[in-house]
């Protein structure tokens, strides 16, 4: 008898991308001899339920979908008992996840690559207990960037488009921030605030390949500070323009958790989704708690 495997399948993704190739999809993992089961997702808690639920029946789960898509299968598998593989087959319109770790988007190529992959040990990340495969953002980039239309972003650029949202400085809201690392405690006004294990993540992060190691134990934070004034903020929005991350007023840690207190709530964004308004967030690093099928 072949390996089981559940098809976690988001039948919006992609404008319904998903639907057209569910079909090949399944003839691709049968005929590799695996027994496959779809599950269609509807509402994110009962999704994660589901996958928590039955997790253990299966040999590989693979998710079919955006970013969202992902958050719910990788939040699913933590929870349960049993060390389930997880394949990712990318639909959504931002994909950074796929981008860092090179998983085609190519729908067939990406089932293929799970077919004839290899385990990686990849590390989890977590806000206040709950968790997301690789970023949680917050402040004045967060929003724009994962609601803008794809189509947008094709046209003006991913960065161009972020970046030219922010009309100028007086649009700019600052959030004053406490942020407590192991290097120690700092406070100060930020404009954004993100935890990601992610080369490519919120059209702000730009890391060359060997900058990050997913399975390091360590998530990079990225602060962005308030510009004091105009010419300030115009070299700030240039060298974000240029995926240049030595600005003054950007600071760049590899940490294993930290804390933040928030003078006022903000709204997280988890792998490109809503993640609530917090002013107090715990971060934590959980050290290759998954396997991605590679």
């Amino acid at each position: 008898m072949g390996e089981k495997l559940l098809l976690v399948v988001n039948p919006r993704s992609g404008r319904e991308k998903a639907k057209v190739v569910l079909f090949d999809l399944i003839k691709i993992f049968t005929e590799s001899g695996k027994e496959v089961t779809v599950y269609p997702t509807s509402h994110k808690e009962s999704t994660i339920t589901y996958i928590k639920n039955n997790a253990p029946k299966y040999d590989l789960i693979v998710a079919c979908g955006g970013d969202g898509t992902l958050n719910e299968t990788i939040n699913a598998v933590m929870q349960c008992d049993k060390r389930v593989p997880v394949g990712y087959i990318p639909l959504g319109s931002t994909n950074d996840f796929a981008a860092s770790l090179e998983i085609p988007t190519d729908c067939i190529q990406a089932a293929e690559k799970i077919i004839h992959g290899t385990l990686f040990p990849y590390d989890v990340g977590s806000i206040n207990g709950k968790y997301f495969s690789y970023i949680a953002c917050a402040g004045a980039f967060a929003e724009t960037s994962y609601q803008t239309s794809q189509s947008l972003k094709n046209k003006l650029g991913h960065f161009a488009y972020l970046l030219s949202s922010v009309k100028s400085l007086s649009t700019l809201r600052k959030t004053r921030m406490t942020v407590t690392t192991p290097e120690g405690t700092i406070t100060d006004d930020y404009l954004f605030v993100a935890f990601a294990n992610s080369r490519n993540a919120a059209g702000i992060l730009d890391l060359s390949e060997g900058e990050i190691v997913f399975n390091d134990g360590l998530f990079e934070l990225l602060l962005i500070k308030m510009p004091k004034d105009v010419i300030d903020f115009s070299a700030l929005i240039k060298d974000l323009l240029n995926a240049d991350l030595s600005n003054k007023y950007v600071s760049l840690h590899k940490i294993s958790e930290c804390r933040i207190s928030l003078e006022k709530g903000l709204g997280w964004s988890l792998d490109g989704e809503d993640g609530g308004i917090q002013n107090e967030v715990a971060f934590k690093v959980h050290k290759e708690a998954i396997d991605i099928i590679l």
